[in-house]
């Protein structure tokens, strides 16, 4: 009996069809997107009001920026961190358990006790990042490996440490982990570990561990306002280039706002521009950007590119290799771009869940 090449393309797409979809984690996930002001670092009556906020609109996760306890380059780091667990994450932990949702935080943690000439009550500090599920547990513990050297101001360096330069101490590369969660196999880094800049590190790092969903508290800043949104000046974007760096996970973020007044580099300005984007690269930006409160709605699945999908019989057969190179499985969509030039593959990450 003879059977055309396009009767065995439907029998085998229909034999996809009734195989079903990978596992994943449920069709929508909503994240609150805490974008801080400066001036609330630390005020956790404001930021519980607004994951109350993000939770009546549908959140199962809020995340807040970099330094979200003292304010990131505060020299307070270095006699007000907490450990952790500690006070700070605590706090963070109760927003969680009282509110039922998934929280992911930046905050500063007490390291060892600083060396010969200091002020008695100064430590070392890392600049951490605390992943905490909905019982007020904290899953993932991690502390930033691409610390910003020298970034303290020189005088409170040298009041409080003795000595002229001062940074947070980094974290260790192979203590970077993921844990399983109702997001898929999950992450979180601070800031600076999530930019693909030579070496990139971290990332690298990360990248050996095929994570689905990647959390970063940021704390991206320019010189002056009318500069954010622009290269360089734009949480998003940077989300943007580590999800294509990592090729796995869907990456999303909160930048807080508001002038900072501490360490170099000043004047500073925290830009806001919080979003996500999808393992392919594609970013979705919050709005209003400098809102305190934003909200995204991340699906379980994305497009990734695909030129030579033109019709049903490429993406049968492209599809499923395309959606691999993601480290994800074929959801048996497809679309044709371009008057039929390209197209793109629906993928969706295996969750493994």
């Amino acid at each position: 009996m003879f059977v055309s090449w396009q009767g065995i393309t439907a029998i085998f797409t229909f034999a996809l069809l009734l195989l079903g979809s990978p596992a994943s984690r449920a069709a929508e996930l909503t994240v609150g997107l805490v974008q801080l002001r400066t001036a609330d670092a630390g005020n956790f009556q404001v930021m519980k009001a607004l994951a109350v906020e993000a939770k009546n609109q549908g959140a199962e996760l809020v995340v807040y920026p970099e330094a979200s306890d003292l304010g990131w380059l505060n020299p307070a780091a270095f006699t007000q961190a907490e450990p952790i667990p500690g006070r700070y994450s605590a706090a963070f932990a109760a927003i969680a358990s009282e509110l039922g949702v998934w929280v992911a935080a930046g905050l500063t943690e007490r390291g060892p006790k600083a060396g010969l000439g200091s002020n008695p009550d100064a430590f070392e500090a890392y600049d951490a990042g605390i992943l905490i599920n909905s019982k007020g547990q904290i899953v993932i513990h991690h502390r930033q490996f691409n610390v910003v050297q020298n970034a303290f101001d020189p005088a409170a360096c040298q009041s409080i440490l003795n000595r002229p330069q001062c940074s947070y101490t980094p974290g260790e590369k192979d203590d970077i982990k993921i844990a399983r969660t109702p997001f898929g196999r999950t992450a979180i880094l601070v800031c600076a570990d999530a930019y693909t800049y030579a070496p990139a590190a971290a990332l690298e790092q990360l990248k050996k561990l095929t994570p689905d969903f990647v959390i970063v508290p940021w704390g991206v800043t320019a010189a002056a306002q009318n500069q954010c949104g622009g290269q360089g000046f734009n949480a998003t974007t940077y989300a943007s280039e580590a999800a294509a760096y990592l090729k796995s996970a869907f990456v999303v973020g909160a930048n807080a706002t508001g002038e900072r007044s501490y360490g170099r580099f000043l004047p500073s300005v925290y830009c806001g521009d919080s979003g996500y984007a999808s393992p392919s690269g594609d970013a979705v930006e919050a709005t209003p950007t400098t809102s305190a409160l934003v909200l995204v709605h991340i699906p379980d699945s994305f497009q990734a590119p695909a030129p030579l999908v033109t019709n049903e019989m490429s993406a049968v057969h492209l599809c499923p290799v395309v959606c691999n190179s993601f480290a994800s499985d074929w959801n048996h969509q497809w679309k044709a771009t371009d008057a039929g030039r390209g197209g793109s593959c629906g993928c969706i990450p295996d969750t493994g869940q």
